[in-house]
């Protein structure tokens, strides 16, 4: 089923596709073995020569892993204003450690973001991010103990830091009022 009624609609996918490949500085062969769409294909994608299916642009999407709309969306710039409360959060820790990701992984971004509150008595020990390469850590309120191997630091609103995320950490709220903390996680 071709998700396209004219070549009018689907110009704006190979466009899309072709900067994202530039972006990425990917060849039109290596996105073939990351999707399993042949190489001709791709190119008659781009060069708005084929109408693809609703099947080929989602092993599209997941190949370069994005989000199907990311192929679809207009190139005319369109934002949108999000609200926290509008999402869902992680809890851990038995409800003292909440995480809200903001910004999801991106490989055209390279970072999650995430927004975080640590209730008192938190205790939360992060898995090893094997996958990622750093992490950026920000207090906005109140103070947190991050405990990076055997090393402790302090971290009060106002403080950051950046430290290698593949090491084994830990974030403790010992205080009497929430911390508010900003993490990033930066992947290559």
């Amino acid at each position: 089923m071709n998700l396209f009624s004219n070549s009018k609609d689907f110009s704006t996918l190979g466009e899309n596709l072709k900067e994202l490949r530039n972006k990425l500085g990917l060849s039109l062969g290596e996105v073939a073995n990351m999707t399993g769409v042949s190489k001709t294909m791709l190119s008659q994608i781009e060069r708005c020569e084929s109408i693809p299916t609703i099947a080929t642009v989602w092993k599209i999407a997941n190949g370069l892993k994005i989000k199907f709309d990311t192929l679809l969306e207009s190139p005319t710039k369109h934002y949108e204003v999000n609200s926290i409360d509008k999402i869902t959060p992680l809890i851990d820790d038995d409800g003292r450690f909440l995480v809200y990701c903001l910004f999801p992984f991106s490989p055209l971004s390279g970072f999650e973001y995430f927004y975080g509150t640590l209730k008192p008595g938190c205790n939360h020990t992060s898995g090893n991010h094997l996958n990622s390469r750093a992490e950026y850590l920000m207090v906005t309120e109140g103070e947190i103990e991050l405990i990076i191997g055997e090393k402790k630091y302090h971290l009060s609103a106002g403080c950051y830091m950046e430290f290698d995320s593949t090491d084994n950490h830990s974030y403790r709220n010992s205080g009497t009022k929430d911390a508010t903390v900003h993490f990033v996680l930066r992947y290559e």
